[in-house]
């Protein structure tokens, strides 16, 4: 049944008399509060709250009116009971009421008059406090806040940018990558090990002569640089060159500032391999065949492929180089600390952000699993970094009155849709269902402010320098490192 025109009008009346009723009620009264803050740490605040007696009474004769209108009081009718009698018969039922519409609007009244920007929910016991029968109630609560800092000169920075050309060597090199995913894995009967190759080892982690761990019959790509759960060995190549089955070569292993073992973070120790097995990679034949079945209709359109993701790969590798640089210089002219427990709880959160734009970016498994490993073994490092460049990067889109519209998620949503071949409902089901929205707001007004800044600053035209390829495992140097790993595997997503 449709609505009718006097529905219409009546439904406009009363929207009209809302609004009327709204723009005529008086401001909003204030507590007499009386509220002392200190300061107690990197970006903490302590307060003390006294609420007044009178405050208190006055709450009490609020709520119990209320209550007076329905309350059912023997002799009486419900509204009709002296208020005197009502406050005597329900005071202990309504404390509770009114101790939470105090707390409630003092918490309000502090931030409206005080400008704290806390960055999280106050510790606040409010089971612990007490609404007295007497004098004033009070309350204490510790406050984490935004750091309070003044803006670097971001508009007169000079960047060096990076720059390279995507040559044929560069697209045939990506074609043995490419290949290598079809490759056949065989033992390798003559020569000695080679990047490329792929060894079966007992690996020891040691320190002056004491083991700290091992892995055994681990298998894994020889390549420049090894890295696992909690460090990496940084000449790996070297070490392992012309190694064959029942050698043993050692290599130094630096471990990271992350490790659960506080001794051995930052520490140079020891790891002997011990080599069992050496196998590597024959690859395909790339004919007719092979090239329907990888899906292209010759050579040829396979290399512009390869080209055309080179090329993607090159300007997301720009684009983070500008943006490490940036603002490698703006914090270096900006100091301020931050709260250790704000950064223990982001470290998740931080890797979780950063895998998934890798993954948008287009980066392989493989790299995008040498560099989680790396952002593991160094998560505090990178997660106090990380919050600091998003203070800072929050400060200067203010500055700049830069936003999120609406109309900026839903770019960012068709381009995730596009970049994974999915669809934009899909991906905004899946933000939604998981909760990644207010992380996805955050990623575009860091990436809408880095824009603007990048539009202010010099740019200086730089070679870029060659990435070396890694290999990762899930092992690590440290046992105590190990069971963690087990534990927050799931925390992370996977490549």
């Amino acid at each position: 049944m449709s609505t009718s025109d006097s529905d219409l009008e009546e439904t406009a009346g009363t929207e009209d008399a809302g609004t009327a009723t709204a723009e005529d009620q008086e401001p909003k009264r204030k507590l007499a509060l009386d509220v002392q803050i200190s300061d107690v740490g990197p970006c903490k605040k302590h307060v003390k709250v006294a609420i007044p007696r009178p405050e208190i009474d006055r709450q009490f004769e609020e709520s119990l009116g209320e209550l007076r209108r329905e309350a059912a009081v023997p002799g009486f009718r419900p509204g009709r009971a002296p208020q005197k009698l009502v406050g005597r018969r329900f005071r202990k039922e309504v404390a509770g009421q009114v101790k939470s519409a105090l707390l409630a609007a003092s918490l309000e009244q502090i931030e409206e008059d005080y400008k704290l920007n806390a960055i999280s929910q106050p510790t606040l016991d409010v089971a612990a406090i007490d609404l007295p029968d007497e004098g004033p109630m009070q309350f204490e609560m510790d406050l984490e806040v935004q750091p309070d800092f003044k803006l670097p000169a971001y508009k007169a920075a000079v960047v060096k940018r990076p720059t390279r050309q995507i040559t044929d060597a560069d697209v045939e090199a990506q074609l043995k990558t490419f290949l290598e995913r079809y490759a056949q894995l065989v033992p390798k009967l003559e020569g000695g090990a080679e990047v490329g190759d792929y060894v079966t080892a007992d690996l020891t982690f040691h320190r002056d002569g004491q083991t700290m761990n091992e892995a055994k019959e681990v298998e894994f790509r020889i390549q420049p640089e090894l890295r696992f759960q909690d460090g990496r060995v940084p000449d790996l190549a070297r070490a392992l060159a012309g190694a064959r089955p029942g050698e043993t070569r050692d290599a130094d292993t630096i471990v990271g500032t992350a490790s659960p073992d506080p001794s051995l973070r930052g520490q140079t120790i020891r790891v002997t391999f011990t080599v069992h097995d050496l196998k590597t990679l024959r690859l395909p034949e790339v004919d007719a065949a092979f090239l329907r079945e990888v899906g292209f209709d010759s050579l040829d359109e396979l290399k512009k492929g390869l080209r055309d993701l080179l090329e993607r790969r090159l300007l997301f590798q720009q684009r983070q180089a500008l943006r490490r640089e940036l603002l490698d210089q703006l914090l270096n002219e900006t100091e301020f600390e931050l709260p250790p427990d704000l950064v223990s709880r982001q470290e998740r959160a931080t890797l979780r952000r950063l895998v998934n734009e890798m993954q948008e970016a287009g980066l392989s498994e493989a790299q995008i699993r040498a560099r989680e490993a790396e952002l593991r073994a160094n998560a505090h490092d990178a997660t106090l970094r990380s919050l600091k460049e998003f203070f800072l990067l929050s400060k200067i889109a203010e500055a700049e009155d830069l936003k999120v519209e609406e109309e900026d998620i839903d770019h960012e949503i068709e381009a995730i849709a596009a970049r994974t071949d999915d669809s934009p409902r899909r991906i905004r089901a899946r933000i939604e269902k998981e909760g990644l929205g207010e992380g996805l707001v955050t990623q575009i007004i860091e990436r809408k402010t880095i824009d603007r800044i990048l539009e202010y600053v010099k740019y200086e035209e730089v070679a870029m320098a060659e990435e070396q390829a890694v290999e990762t495992l899930d092992q690590s140097a440290s046992p105590a490192a190990a069971d963690q790993g087990e534990g927050e595997a799931s925390d992370v997503p996977s490549a």
